[in-house]
């Protein structure tokens, strides 16, 4: 091959020489140097992009133009190639004299002797700066959301990835520990509903830049989709406190955002977990969210820390959950019902479906036990009309038995009140056993009205209240009840909650709170059941604020349908025992 060459060059004239050589000069960037890399030569093209005169490149190496892009990997990778005696082949990134990067493709060439030996080396390079601008910003708008310009899905994994290998590699040393921080706005579909997806796009915006604001231009800032965001922590913990920053997130997402003529707010729970290395990406971002929704079920509006007690909850709530499918498929499942007693009658004219389930290894479970059930989706589809069912079933009993009718009182759950199908489902169920919805009392807390999807499980209230259902307000008075909601929405009952019974005997002032909350409720034009009489002396008080009705287990504990049986038809013994 090399006598090939010789004898193609011998045949050109000193005219084709001179055309090649311009050829070359015009359309390649090259520089010749000694096996130390000695720069020996260079033609006019490498001085125009190098910006260094042939005086300043010839007897220096090629550091003078070393943009620092590239790592020492890469150049013992280029060196060994070529003191091999092989041709190197790559894009380099390098840096003019005025401070400005270009890119060149570059062939490196060993030039050798007769003998083989390696004399020098000749580089042939094409300017490519443009392609490689090009290509990076088709990798930054592959990794950017185009609404908030921060970081998309597929940017945040591999910044996270980077993070955890950068932990990994430095052994978790070094303080303070680095971090990932997720949320999401409550609050924010109610904002695209009420004002349109335009004025959703403005909050999005706006929490972006006040995300940006906050946080180290070098910690990777993302909106992982909808209303989710993320924020890897690591140069901002060096100014600022993890907790510090977190009580200042709060304080940034509820600040109030002004979208044309009207202000909205958001707020947002925070999940946040330290990055060690020893977790996968995945995982990482498992225990964030584990942790966010630690501070949602809290009530939201704060920020929660994940813990190894988080893990193990979650652990044993899938375990628990894995059961009640076996369980369901099993029907271990079991209605009890605890006796409501009516003041004025003093007869049990409603009670309450209380779930039980019959454990093989843990015996009989109260809904407490297995709380996490109705948080499912599935399960909670596939109880409520189990449920009726077995009510139905257990009226045909008692009305041969000649038991007197009841009102059933249901607890929903806050995936029942969300789903849209459940009122469907239901109605479907009393069809199928010929009941009536006036049968039913329908219990929601004050907490299911509030948080994520609040104003559709509201919607939903209104549809069951329009066919037919009593609805009633459970648990009022344990926690932060909205008067407007007495008033607008449509519940004709109040459930009293047993907080507010317990320590009334002997004390006038949880006497008059609670007479004060029963003609509150009655004021709002509401049948009133007072929760949790667990004795005569509560009775007798609780009987002279004049509630329509009294729950506790003074009355009764939660009982079987056949225990139903032996209820009296009618308390008057109780009242005056």
């Amino acid at each position: 091959m090399a006598l090939q060459h010789d004898d193609r060059l011998r045949a050109l004239t000193h005219q084709d020489a001179d055309f090649w050589a311009d050829l070359v000069d015009s359309v390649l960037i090259v520089a010749i140097t000694d096996t130390q890399g000695v720069i020996t030569y260079v033609n006019d093209r490498f001085c125009e992009i190098s910006q260094y005169s042939r005086a300043e490149l010839i007897g220096s190496t090629h550091r003078i133009v070393n943009s620092g892009y590239h790592d020492a990997d890469f150049f013992r990778d280029l060196y060994r190639t070529i003191e091999a005696g092989e041709l190197w082949q790559g894009n380099i990134c390098n840096r003019a004299k005025d401070g400005s990067l270009y890119w060149v493709a570059t062939t490196i060439i060993p030039k050798k002797d007769r003998q083989g030996r390696i004399q020098g080396y000749v580089a042939s390079r094409f300017e490519i700066t443009e392609l490689m601008n090009t290509r990076d910003r088709l990798c930054e708008l592959a990794e950017t959301d185009t609404l908030t310009g921060l970081l998309n899905r597929g940017g945040f994994n591999t910044a996270l990835a980077d993070e955890i290998a950068r932990c990994r590699e430095s052994g978790g040393g070094g303080a303070p520990q680095p971090a990932l921080a997720m949320f999401d706005l409550d609050g924010f579909k109610q904002i695209n509903d009420v004002h349109g997806h335009h004025a959703g796009d403005i909050v999005l915006r706006a929490i972006a830049s006040r995300l940006i604001e906050m946080t180290h231009p070098d910690d990777p800032v993302s909106r992982l989709g909808g209303d989710e965001f993320a924020v890897i922590l690591h140069r901002t913990l060096e100014d600022v406190s993890l907790e510090r920053y977190m009580d200042r997130l709060q304080g940034v997402l509820e600040r109030p955002i002004d979208i044309e003529t009207v202000t909205v707010s958001v707020a947002g729970s925070i999940g946040a977990v330290l990055l060690d290395g020893t977790d996968t990406m995945e995982d990482v971002q498992k225990n964030a969210d584990m942790a966010m929704y630690a501070a949602k079920r809290a009530g939201g509006k704060q920020s929660q820390m994940f813990t190894r007690n988080l893990r193990e909850r979650a652990q044993a709530r899938v375990s628990i959950l894995s059961e009640a499918r076996c369980g369901v498929e099993r029907n271990q499942f079991e209605v009890y019902y605890q006796p409501i007693l009516n003041c004025r009658t003093l007869e049990v004219d409603q009670i309450e479906a209380l779930l039980r389930w019959q454990h093989p290894e843990r015996g009989l479970l109260a809904a407490e036990d297995f709380s996490d059930v109705f948080t499912d989706a599935g399960l909670a589809q596939a109880m409520g009309p189990r449920m009726i069912e077995a009510f139905r079933h257990d009226v045909c009993m008692w009305n041969e038995k000649g038991q007197p009718p009841r009102q059933l009182a249901i607890n929903l759950s806050r995936m029942d009140l969300i789903r849209d199908d459940y009122q469907r489902e239901l109605e479907e169920s009393l069809r199928r056993f010929n009941m009536s919805p006036d049968s039913f009392v329908l219990e929601v807390t004050e907490a299911m009205l509030h948080g994520r999807r609040a104003d559709q499980g509201i919607r939903n209230l209104r549809e069951l209240a329009r066919s037919g259902f009593r609805i009633a307000l459970d648990n009022f008075g344990k926690g932060i009840t909205v008067l407007n909601h007495l008033r607008e929405l449509p519940f004709s009952q109040v459930k009293i909650d047993q907080s507010m019974v317990a320590n009334i005997v002997g004390n006038p002032d949880a006497c008059m709170v609670l007479s004060s909350l029963i003609d509150m409720g009655q004021g709002f034009g509401m049948e009133i059941t007072v929760e949790g009489v667990e004795n005569r002396e509560q009775f007798d008080l609780v009987m002279q604020m004049k509630p329509e009705r009294i729950q506790g287990f003074y009355i009764s504990s939660a009982l079987s349908s056949q225990d139903i049986l032996k209820l009296p038809s009618h308390f008057e013994g109780v009242a005056r025992a």
